[in-house]
């Protein structure tokens, strides 16, 4: 019965960690788990907050961590799959990193009262759009959070690899409340465009979950104040568009084949460019958008020219 999540407690504050002598053991403080099991789900739920790591495919990039909350916005569907519902941020490290290469670690720790513990999840991860969800499966999930406007994505993890260790030197914390600050600014925010903006592209120019929507084909990449913004392209770049569309159209044709991992060339945070083959056949039809602009920048000249004559 994967997915009965117990209830959520109200608020948390701290409290000193007790002091404790453990016994020797020959028991190892880690150990392999072969797979999830109905207490691995309810512990997950009972966590008030959890974290997210992941990493892009270049060493030159950003390696990315992230709390999530609470416990209960990530279900336990199989021995070896979970799911985790998503809600907007002001940046998508996360989502780049996925639709790059897929990789992920969940980590969740007991700070609170009871045995100490960490579960690590590491596996592949894919995203779903909120649209893209059954209804079955939103069910699973707080409706505080499926309901929120702020609601982006959920991920589906497909573990590979389930550990457990000790967490002796966790403190013990004390559940006191859960912040509305979130909630309350995505109530008075656009958050079409605010998603637009900022969940296009990572810190380091890849690719994000925003992207996958149809009414990004004409957006490109800039730079400003340390992260990367999506701006609508000038009406007459005619390469810009046409690299914008390509990548559009390539997201989501990958996305389709590959349940959204996506494969992006390790390219500068400007470019961001899908690593694509170009057969010899087709190279000639890339230079249209180029010969088009040069003919059309010796048309403006001609009617400068000519508008200079009759003044």
């Amino acid at each position: 019965a994967f997915g009965i999540q117990p209830a959520r407690t109200a608020g948390w504050t701290t409290t000193p960690a007790p002091n404790a002598r453990f016994r020797r053991s020959t028991a190892t403080m880690g150990k392999v788990i072969e797979a999830l099991t109905e207490k691995h789900a309810a512990f997950i739920a009972k966590m008030p907050v959890f974290f997210v790591a992941t990493a892009p495919a270049s060493v030159e990039q950003r390696v990315n961590v992230s709390p999530r909350a609470p416990g209960t916005s990530c279900v336990v569907a199989g021995p070896h799959t979970v799911y985790w519902a998503d809600l907007s941020g002001s940046g998508c490290e996360t989502a780049a990193h996925v639709l790059e290469n897929g990789r992920m670690t969940l980590l969740f720790v007991n700070i609170l009262d009871g045995p100490p513990m960490m579960l690590r999840l590491h596996g592949t991860a894919k995203i779903l759009l909120p649209d893209e969800c059954d209804a079955e499966l939103l069910a699973r999930f707080p409706d505080d959070i499926t309901q929120s406007k702020g609601f982006r994505s959920v991920y589906r993890l497909d573990v590979a690899r389930i550990s457990q260790s000790c967490g002796y030197s966790m403190p013990v914390l004390t559940l006191d409340r859960y912040r509305t600050t979130l909630e309350e600014h995505n109530q008075k925010t656009d958050m079409e465009a605010y998603r637009t903006l900022k969940n296009c592209f990572s810190i380091d120019g890849l690719p994000s979950v925003m992207l996958l929507k149809d009414a990004a084909t004409e957006l490109g990449p800039s730079p400003e104040e340390g992260y990367v913004f999506a701006r609508p392209l000038r009406a007459f770049d005619f390469g810009g568009r046409k690299q914008a569309a390509d990548r559009h159209s390539k997201l989501r044709a990958s996305a389709a084949r590959d349940h959204h991992t996506i494969t992006v060339a390790t390219a500068p945070a400007a470019s961001c460019s899908v690593k694509t083959t170009t057969s010899a056949a087709t190279k000639p039809l890339l230079l249209i958008p180029h010969i088009f602009t040069f003919l059309l920048g010796i048309l403006v000249c001609l009617a400068a020219q000519r508008y200079a004559g009759l003044c």
